[in-house]
């Protein structure tokens, strides 16, 4: 565990530091161009803030308006409750801070140090019985996992300080939507690689290294970013399965990720999970 914890902090540096340098930058840039006291005083707003969300102050309403997440109705606690007496049982509900999500799909996950975000179709689907309550409790316990373990402990202060990167991945996603249609765009971007090599050979060609390196770079840093995303991902989802394991509820997981489509990354995790289930004495579950 301590391994896998080391490397998903490897991969989160990667993936975020981009994020962090762009967003600084950016920040930095729009400082330049206003006026300087005005410039100044948002710069040092900002390190204020994220200073407050790293000591975890006001957590909770930073998490509403970055995940525009609100309060849970009392119909949907209501509707949460056989799920939450599951996770009494398991001695897993403690300090627990739901946040609701509007959203059609099911999907849970942890934010900042006590904040578990739960979607509307979760809800929906847990009023219905559509997903058992020992299942819908197993994935709170996926997302308790993710907090606990300390993932998601200062995303609060991330997510604020890399709003500038995520309103530039939004226009880049909306200019990609645009011109995505002609033929050789997706093929210039498949073959970037060739363009970072070919920029680095006639910086220095023409005598201007610094400027090829920083091409190779950015080049460079649009396969790694992804990459390292995604390991990061992988690196968390493992630990917080692990997690829904030792709590004795990796059975009801494995359950409800067979429902789904069976990928070769889910039948992975189905594997684990039941690998990993201690085999102890089944608790009731309540389902109303």
């Amino acid at each position: 565990m301590i391994a896998m914890s080391s490397h998903r902090r490897l991969y989160r540096a990667l993936s975020d530091g981009a994020g962090v340098l762009v967003s600084t930058l950016v920040t930095c840039m729009l400082g330049a161009v206003v006026h300087p006291a005005l410039g100044l005083a948002l710069f040092v707003a900002g390190l204020v803030v994220s200073a407050a969300l790293l000591a975890g102050r006001g957590e909770e309403l930073a998490v509403r308006l970055l995940a525009r997440a609100r309060r849970p109705q009392a119909y949907e606690l209501a509707a949460l409750r056989p799920a939450i007496a599951v996770l009494q049982e398991h001695d897993l509900a403690s300090e627990i801070r739901l946040l609701v999500r509007d959203g059609t799909g099911i999907r849970v996950g942890g934010a900042g140090r006590r904040t578990v975000l739960v979607s509307q179709g979760l809800i929906e689907a847990a009023a219905s019985r559509r997903v058992r309550p020992d299942e819908v409790a197993a994935l709170l316990a996926h997302a308790l996992g993710r907090v606990r373990l300390g993932q998601t402990k200062y995303d609060a202060a991330l997510e604020f300080w890399l709003l500038p990167w995520r309103v530039l991945q939004s226009f880049a996603r909306g200019v990609g939507r645009a011109v995505g249609w002609f033929p050789l765009t997706g093929l210039a971007w498949r073959l970037r690689f060739v363009m970072g090599l070919v920029a680095m050979v006639q910086g220095f060609a023409e005598g201007r290294g610094l400027f090829g390196v920083i091409g190779t770079v950015v080049v460079a840093a649009s396969y790694v970013v992804p990459w390292s995303a995604r390991q990061a991902e992988l690196s968390s989802e493992d630990e917080a399965d692990a997690f829904v394991a030792d709590a004795g509820l990796g059975d009801a997981l494995s359950r409800f990720l067979e429902r789904g489509r069976r990928t070769p990354g889910v039948l992975l995790r189905v594997h684990r999970l039941r690998a990993a289930t201690v085999h102890e004495p089944q608790r009731p579950v309540l389902m109303s």
